[in-house]
């Protein structure tokens, strides 16, 4: 009987510590695909100086990026695979509203006279995202677009004068829309605009990257300067007060190579202003016709930082022009960690990370024949336990009205750490403590 109590003891034992230790394994294999991340996602305008420099956002997780403070803890993504390794390249999901956020914007226009400036408020959604290897902007060059007439390995291109719905950039290579091998902002080619967007990756580069629909909603009040003051401060310019309102709007930054987006606005009223000494719109005296309503009253330009209150109201028999201004164009490109650079006319300057960093780097001014210049480059690299992962995704945009070749950069940064397998711990600490009670038992 001793004997045979002592083998179902033995026995309990085995099935016990077996049970805990698949559980154990079952647990690590499951977290294996799961990585904490801290990192920041938000809308770039690199011509525009910080605190403006973010057009949208950022939303900023769990660690402070340069300026920004957190504005949430950190969120998790998944990787493909069930090693518990990290490593350059692997395949990574981020789910949907990780890396939501609101906020507000304003920015004047010195360097052009018929615009006032921009007051914006916005709430952004994250869909959910993959980024792999060959899914990145230069994953299809060869191809149209490509330099050397679809041949090349990399992007050069000088945006259109005016999108064609019915030929789309861009285009063919019996067709080329935009300049496909340009050079220079300055010399874009007949037809095209003072505008250049450049995409590169590294020689042989597995072209990581994909696509992210970064959604806006948002409310916009656009002041414009169809006549200038008498004198400088008087209070006799005409100014347009336009406005947008969107849901489900998507950032051009992210999407497709050379997808179209069009940004129409709606016509506001017409009035009475003075500028300040930028440009922008100080304050309003009434309709310039004299006869109707402004719909809201203008509390004049906001602080530095907020708050921003747009004014989303048409008046009433105030001038208004029936047609309004033509819609903004803009084109996207896919999301890269390559490295991506433009210029164009303005605002005369230099932008370098040299003694920066690439949230608020540095500008070296120009003469106005030199124009505007930026880099920003991506990365995927692993260091320790830790992978480093910088997404961008170009975008040059046109604001026909005023002439304004500008860029944007959708930029998603996420720092991801292999997990510490926490749940396994206590399971051998468990497994322990369940041999040692059936060795007392023996």
């Amino acid at each position: 009987m001793h004997h045979e109590r002592n083998g179902l003891n033995q026995r309990l034992t085995g099935i016990v510590v077996a049970g805990a230790i698949a559980l154990l394994l079952g647990a690590v294999t499951a977290g294996a695909a799961t990585r904490n991340m801290v990192g920041a996602l938000g809308v770039l305008a690199p011509s525009v100086e910080a605190p403006y420099a973010f057009e949208s956002g950022p939303a900023v997780l769990g660690k402070k990026q340069g300026v920004y403070p957190p504005t949430a803890g950190f969120a998790t993504v998944q990787v493909a695979g069930a090693t518990a390794g990290t490593f350059v390249g692997r395949q990574v999901t981020l789910p949907p509203n990780k890396m939501n956020f609101v906020g507000g914007n304003f920015r004047d226009f010195p360097a052009f006279p018929n615009v006032g400036h921009v007051t914006r408020t916005n709430m952004d959604v994250q869909q959910g995202a993959t980024f792999m290897n060959a899914a990145g902007a230069l994953a299809f060059c060869p191809g149209p677009g490509c330099v050397n007439n679809g041949a090349g390995t990399a992007i050069s291109w000088c945006p259109p004068l005016a999108h064609n719905p019915a030929a789309p950039a861009p285009g063919t290579a019996m067709n080329p829309i935009g300049n496909w091998n340009c050079t220079s902002y300055g010399n874009p080619g007949a037809g095209n605009r003072r505008g250049i967007i450049r995409i590169s990756n590294d020689s042989g580069a597995p072209h990581f990257g994909g696509t992210l629909s970064l959604l806006r909603n948002f409310r916009t009040t656009v002041w414009r300067v169809p006549v200038a003051p008498s004198t400088p401060m008087a209070n006799n310019a005409q100014v347009l007060r336009d406005f947008q309102i969107a849901n489900n709007f998507p950032w051009t930054g992210g999407k497709n190579n050379f997808a179209f987006t069009a940004n129409p606005g709606n016509p506001g009223p017409r009035l009475l202003g003075r500028l300040n000494a930028r440009g922008a719109v100080e304050a309003t005296f009434g309709c310039a016709n004299g006869v109707g309503t402004v719909g809201q009253v203008y509390a004049g330009i906001p602080p530095a930082i907020g708050p921003f209150n747009p004014i989303v109201i048409q008046g009433n028999n105030c001038g208004t022009d029936p047609v309004g201004a033509l819609p903004g164009q803009g084109w996207g490109f896919r999301m890269t960690t390559g490295t991506i650079s433009g210029s164009d006319d303005f605002p005369f300057s230099d932008e370098t990370t040299a003694l920066g960093t690439p949230f608020n780097p540095n500008r070296i001014l120009q003469t106005a024949a030199q124009g505007f210049f930026f880099t920003r480059m991506g990365d995927d690299s692993v260091v320790g336990t830790v992978r480093n992962l910088v997404l961008l995704g170009g975008a040059v945009a046109v604001d026909p009205s005023s002439g304004n070749v500008f860029h944007r950069i959708t930029h998603l940064r996420m720092r991801m750490q292999v997990p510490e397998p926490a749940g396994a711990v206590g399971l051998l600490v468990g497994v322990g403590g369940l041999v040692a009670i059936a060795r007392r038992r023996r």
